[in-house]
């Protein structure tokens, strides 16, 4: 499952990443935590109707922060959501063990298992959509943290200026706060998507908010390759495939700039290839890794 801000995602995943079955939803505009579960089994149950197969787990891929590993989650873009019990529930709901992450960290783990980051060393995986999330992947592994939270790319500090934005956090000058859907929609009066058709018309406001959000991706990405030493950035989520082409151009100017230690000159950010299902293949990697691990642990 992948639960974010602006969609709902459910897939019945084999343990060599193909997909037999899929559902999608738009997320609900509700503050009832109730509803939004329901929406989320519905998905889930229609999946596996259409599959037809039994499961093993179930792997969930939401918006963050939570508290892991018990899959307590707050959703920063969710409001119906705080400390709702969402690995518990789903367990008991669906009849299989649960495993419950971030979803930029599904996301990237996704990217590493069967696309773009295959055979990254040090991996950044960013998501851009209602938020900007990440993910952080090395020697083959997530890393988790003190409290399975690293890869909060969004709320890295780049704004610069008596102007820089406040972002939903409380902070002021985050990335998410310039870079993501919703800020863009903040910003320029109208959603990204209908920006992003406005930039590509030539509209000088529109072009201006999507180079800004490009900037900012750079500034915030070239902190963490100058922290974390990375040989690969993979990018994805609803605007940053859709808005691809407005983003980058200003996203790599910038990082030639940003980006000037011997090590970090020749990141190339790179188009993720699972496309929006990435996050889903990562949470069933996710499910995968943890039934894989308990059964080690029965054979030893």
């Amino acid at each position: 499952m992948d639960v974010g801000g602006t969609t709902l995602a459910c897939a019945v995943v084999a343990s060599d990443g193909s997909i037999s079955a899929e559902s999608r939803a738009t997320t609900p505009r509700t503050g009832d935590p109730e509803t939004l579960f329901a929406e989320v089994t519905a998905l889930a149950r229609a999946s596996l109707r259409e599959s037809g197969a039994p499961i093993d787990a179930i792997g969930v891929g939401c918006g963050g922060p939570m508290r892991s590993p018990e899959g307590i989650v707050s959703p920063l873009h969710i409001p119906a959501w705080r400390d709702f019990p969402l690995r518990g529930r789903l367990s008991a709901e669906i009849g299989a063990p649960c495993v419950v992450d971030n979803d930029a960290k599904a996301f990237t783990l996704g990217e590493h298992w069967l696309g773009a980051g295959q055979g990254a060393g040090a991996l950044l995986g960013v998501i851009v959509s209602t938020g900007v999330g990440g993910g952080i992947m090395v020697g083959g592994r997530l890393v988790h943290g003190a409290s399975g939270q690293a890869g909060h790319i969004g709320h890295v500090l780049v704004g610069r200026g008596h102007d820089a934005p406040v972002c939903d956090c409380g902070a002021i000058g985050c990335v998410e706060a310039i870079a993501s859907g919703t800020a863009l929609a903040r910003r320029g009066g109208a959603d990204a998507a209908t920006l992003a058709e406005r930039a590509r018309a030539g509209d000088a406001t529109a072009l201006e908010l999507f180079g800004n959000a490009g900037r900012a991706l750079a500034r915030g990405i070239a902190s963490a390759a100058a922290l974390l030493d990375l040989d690969r950035v993979v990018i994805g989520g609803g605007l940053g495939l859709g808005a691809w082409d407005l983003l980058v151009p200003a996203l790599n100017a910038e990082l030639a700039t940003a980006a000037r230690l011997s090590f970090t000159r020749d990141l190339e950010p790179r188009r993720a290839a699972l496309g929006d299902r990435a996050g889903l293949i990562g949470a069933a990697k996710l499910a995968l890794d943890m039934t894989t691990a308990k059964s080690d642990l029965r054979g030893s």
